[in-house]
């Protein structure tokens, strides 16, 4: 999957990883804001996120593994293995179909398991959608998660190549230490909550807004 090229430095398939890392640290960062925009029109509440940075490792690392795993919409692969791989009409809606579901039922397991997970580890109730029609537990629902995979599927087919390419014009000499700082700083991050978490049974609350209508 990854290789070391003289010029290039280390690649996950077709790009360099530390332009990657890059991308990931800007999904994390949408990340906090999308989750913060659906939960000041939903709750009238704008907060930290349990994070002292404006960051989300969870997204930063959906996204790393997603293209690593599975590419783009347009050029989808399980691994090194193109799925699809004729560039015809039909074989598009089938791509983004595919993509789709395996974005759908990624979130859906994967915020149900988490969730549930904290829960019995720590005691502590992490996000409740119960409020939520057709919720799952009280960790996940069906419409957050295909508004979610809407989301995403849009970013990887629209999105993502052309700001690959636009990171791709950084000189690697920048890139890197850049892409090491911030992913260092976003996982320091999501490891003092963890620990907060798991050995103090409480989460971080560094900062919140309330609004009017807020619950």
């Amino acid at each position: 999957m990854a290789e070391r090229s003289d010029q290039k430095g280390a690649r996950i398939f077709d790009y360099s990883l530390w332009h990657l890392l890059l991308v990931c640290v800007a999904a994390s960062g949408a990340g906090f804001w999308v989750e913060n925009l659906f939960r000041l029109v939903t709750k009238g509440v704008l907060d930290s996120r349990h994070q002292l940075f404006p960051f989300l490792f969870a997204y930063a690392l959906a996204i790393f593994v997603l293209y690593a795993v599975f590419g783009t919409p347009q050029r989808m692969r399980f691994f090194g293995v193109r799925l699809l791989a004729a560039q015809t009409k039909a074989n598009a809606a089938l791509r983004a179909l595919a993509y789709f579901l395996l974005l759908f039922f990624s979130i859906f397991l994967g915020e149900m398991g988490f969730g549930l997970l904290c829960e019995r580890v720590s005691g502590v109730r992490f996000w409740d959608y119960s409020d939520i029609p057709l919720h799952v537990t009280r960790y996940t629902s069906v419409p957050t998660c295909l508004l979610f995979s809407l989301g995403i599927l849009l970013l990887m087919r629209f999105a993502f190549e052309p700001l690959m390419r636009r990171l791709s014009r950084m000189p690697l000499s920048a890139a890197r230490p850049l892409a090491i700082a911030l992913c260092a700083l976003i996982f320091a991050d999501f490891l003092v909550m963890s620990v907060s978490l798991y050995a103090f049974k409480t989460l971080p609350e560094y900062w919140s807004i309330r609004f009017p209508w807020a619950d």
